[in-house]
């Protein structure tokens, strides 16, 4: 895949020095170019957005960043070469890196020999050193923030770096970083040193050697809760590996190695356990298991960046920052005519991130090759527009060589929101991890007051799933063949996809791509900063349910023919259903396991299992890596729910009976609650299960006993909770969205949606998003 992309029409030509001759890739605080100096030197231009610039706050950070990300000079760093944190617009250069990402190649290509691990971690310890010597803490080293060179690893994007004379550039109630790889003391709020990027060292490490974090998967939430409370595991790692993973892993800051000890570590442990073929330093060639090298090679000689066009070099102006359009979408948005056949398309210069958090999807006037342009009678109605100061919150950052944009993320994330003991994302039933902006469970102050309607588009249909929120972008369905994408501080469109039929499931978000089913029963692929289609998949003809996106595979489930029992007793039974493991880079399958009836929902993948139910009522435990079946549960009622998994115990409801906990790893029922009639599938934060229950109601559960703490009456049908900062969000049948606190039960606020919400709410950077039946998305500020 080539990295590089044309400019469009609303480019600069010129910025600074720098002739642009491409797009690289985009994220939430600009876009990302690939420029040349006078000379010819390929850099990667970073320009921030100018409603963003216009911030005096923003200014003053951001000078900052690029003033402490100037000071880091090494062999293994990607640095800052050029910057005007004052110009019109604001940008700065960094070195460009033809590199492929860490979490890139250990997708596509698996986990490393212990021997080429060691090498690596050589590279990272010197990268660090230098950051250090810099007096700058990275504080976000993950893999899609290690580019692999022939000549070595690069450690990228210090825009979220925190100078060590002092300056903090967060803000209150907000934590910046990934779960997974950030240190406890990091999550807690505790002041962060070096001693923090060792930690994430180690757990990149691991990560490299194994295909999986150290702390398992799930949502942001559950991975800090058990970065912060419980051991990692480190048992598939070799023995030398695994003493080196541990020490850096140490819950203390000060039990771990410092950086100038870890690289002598290193440096005597490839000394003795480097063979012939894999020489000591990542210098050298051979440092790369052989299938990456051939990747880095292929991606450092076949994409030569283009040479710049000819012409007079001017300095651009300034440009204007863009506005939503006050217009109301109309009720039947025209299908747009003749599109182009999609096409696929690699959206990162430095390719596309491996995680959720890096590459947010971009914005231009004109709609890329393969997405369906904006009906045009739709737009984006705000009610409540933020600042340009609240419009910072929950942007990520961009992930190419040198410094990021500065990422202020909030405590409740961007992509997921569960709270440290759910496995599920902010959607119950989802264990995607989109992109996990998120890391603690205390929630950021409201950017406007609570309940008070920030902003809603006009999808114009019947809305019948959850919405889904990565990097500053709202993805959602319509009920109609259109899969939206909005900008979550303005709702204005990004980009809009049609599908071959309604597109009723809830998108999934991982490493810079849309996963999405429509009712022709095809999964689709989407670059989430153009809407171009990359591939399909069939899941059958009788439809797409939500896919869910996690540790580099989709996973998505196929319903079944209905089939009609007539006479006495008669009743509806649903065929075999199926669940696919699919690959998200060429979108072929891995394997498939076959349920004895239909599958509604999405599956839920945890620890190297993956969990699900059909509609006769069976739960099923399968093995993520060969499809195989480990154990299965007979609810006695209907599924149609997702299972929830947290801290070793599946949740899940059945229509017409109850909710139930499983052991995770037997499928031994530990105890069950009475749902009554609800389809809902269950929220889980803190040890308390909340769920629709009977008669209309939101039921807190205990999760290790099943008894109810409290229980809130709606009187009418009860969906899908979320929660996030201590409140859980929830639609219902009667037209409103409710926010009721999670520990008390008591309501502290509700809004009218117009028409009923069926399906759950997601909550993102102090935001709720609920899609409501009245063909509309609503955002609501928290």
């Amino acid at each position: 895949m080539d990295p590089f992309e044309a400019l469009e029409a609303g480019d600069p030509r010129e910025v600074g020095r720098y002739r642009i001759v491409a797009r690289l890739g985009a994220g939430g605080m600009g876009r990302v170019y690939l420029g040349r100096s006078p000379g010819g030197r390929a850099v990667a231009v970073k320009v921030v957005r100018p409603e963003l610039a216009e911030d005096g706050e923003f200014r003053r950070r951001f000078s900052r960043e690029v003033t402490a990300a100037r000071r880091v000079n090494g062999v293994f760093t990607a640095g800052v070469v050029d910057a005007d944190p004052d110009g019109s617009p604001a940008w700065l250069a960094t070195a460009y890196v033809p590199g492929v990402p860490l979490g890139d190649a250990v997708s596509a290509h698996g986990p490393w020999p212990q021997e080429q691990v060691l090498a690596l971690g050589a590279g990272l310890a010197e990268a660090l050193e230098a950051i250090h010597a810099a007096d700058v803490v990275h504080r976000d080293l993950k893999p899609s923030n290690i580019l692999l060179a022939e000549d070595g690893p690069r450690v990228i994007d210090f825009g979220i770096s925190v100078a060590g004379e002092g300056t903090t550039l967060t803000r209150t109630g907000m934590v910046v970083g990934t779960p997974g790889f950030m240190s406890p003391e990091q999550l807690t709020g505790k002041p962060v040193g070096p001693a923090g990027d060792v930690f994430s060292l180690g757990a990149v490490l691991a990560f490299t050697a194994t295909g999986a974090g150290p702390f398992g998967t799930g949502s942001a939430h559950a991975l800090a809760f058990r970065v912060v409370y419980e051991d990692p595991d480190l048992s598939q790692l070799p023995p030398t590996l695994r003493t080196v993973v541990a020490g850096c892993l140490a819950k203390r800051p000060e039990q771990r190695p410092t950086v100038a000890r870890l690289l002598e570590q290193l440096t005597d442990v490839v000394d003795a356990t480097a063979s012939q073929a894999v020489p000591h330093t990542p210098t050298q060639p051979g440092w790369l298991p052989e299938p990456v090298a051939i990747a880095v090679h292929a991606r450092t000689t076949a994409h030569h960046p283009p040479a710049p066009p000819p012409g007079p070099l001017h300095l651009p102006t300034r440009p204007s920052p863009r506005r939503p359009e006050n217009r109301e979408r109309s009720e039947n948005p025209e299908s747009p005519k003749n599109p182009e056949n999609p096409d696929s398309a690699e959206k990162q210069g430095n390719p596309a991130p491996a995680s959720d958090d890096d590459a947010e999807p971009g914005s231009g006037p004109t709609p890329a090759a393969g997405a369906t342009p904006a009906p045009p009678a739709g737009a984006a109605k705000r009610r409540a527009g933020p600042s340009r100061r609240q419009a910072l919150f929950g942007l990520g950052a961009i992930t190419a060589a040198g410094l990021g944009f500065l990422g202020w993320k909030t405590a409740q994330g961007g992509t997921t929101t569960e709270e440290p003991d759910a496995g599920t994302g902010s959607r119950p039933g989802s264990d995607q991890s989109a992109d996990p902006s998120s890391a603690s469970s205390s929630s950021p102050t409201p950017s406007g007051p609570a309940g008070v309607e920030r902003w809603r588009f006009a999808t114009g249909y019947l809305a019948y799933a959850s919405p889904t929120v990565a990097d500053g972008i709202v993805y959602s369905g319509s009920g109609a063949p259109y899969l939206y994408a909005l900008d979550t501080a303005t709702g204005e469109q990004r980009w809009t996809f049609t599908a071959g039929a309604d597109v009723s499931s809830t998108p999934a978000v991982s490493g810079g791509v849309v996963y999405v089913g429509s009712a022709d029963g095809t999964l689709h692929a989407l670059d989430a900063g153009t809407g171009k289609q990359r591939w399909t998949f069939p899941t059958g003809k009788f439809g797409s349910p939500s896919p869910t996106a996690i540790d580099g595979v989709v996973y998505v489930g196929g319903r079944g023919e209905i089939v009609y029992r007539l006479g006495q007793g008669a009743r509806n039974d649903y065929g075999p259903g199926h669940v696919y493991a699919v690959d998200p880079v060429t979108g072929r399958r891995r394997w498939t396991f076959t349920t004895r009836s239909s599958v509604e929902a999405s599956p839920a993948a945890a620890d190297g299992m993956v969990y699900t139910g059909s509609v006769d009522g069976t739960v099923y435990a399968v093995d993520a890596v060969t499809g195989k079946q480990r154990w299965t549960f007979d609810t006695g009622g209907y599924v149609r729910s997702s299972p929830t998994v947290a801290r070793g115990v599946v949740y899940i409801g059945g229509v017409g009976a109850y909710l139930y906990a499983l052991d995770a790893a037997t499928g031994r029922q530990r105890w069950k609650f009475p749902l009554g009639d609800g389809t809902s599938s269950p929220a889980v934060l803190a040890g308390v299960a909340y769920i629709g229950g009977p008669d209309g109601t939101l039921c807190a559960v205990d999760a290790r006993t099943g008894g109810q703490l409290w229980q809130f009456p709606i009187g009418k049908s009860v969906n899908s909770p979320a929660v996030g900062g201590g409140t859980v969000y929830v639609g219902s049948e009667d037209h409103n969205l409710y926010a009721v606190d999670a520990a008390t039960g008591r309501q502290r606020w509700k809004r009218s949606t117009g028409g009923s919400v069926y399906a759950s709410p997601t909550v993102a950077a102090g935001t709720v998003y609920a899609s409501s039946h009245d063909g509309h998305l609503y955002a609501v500020w928290a």
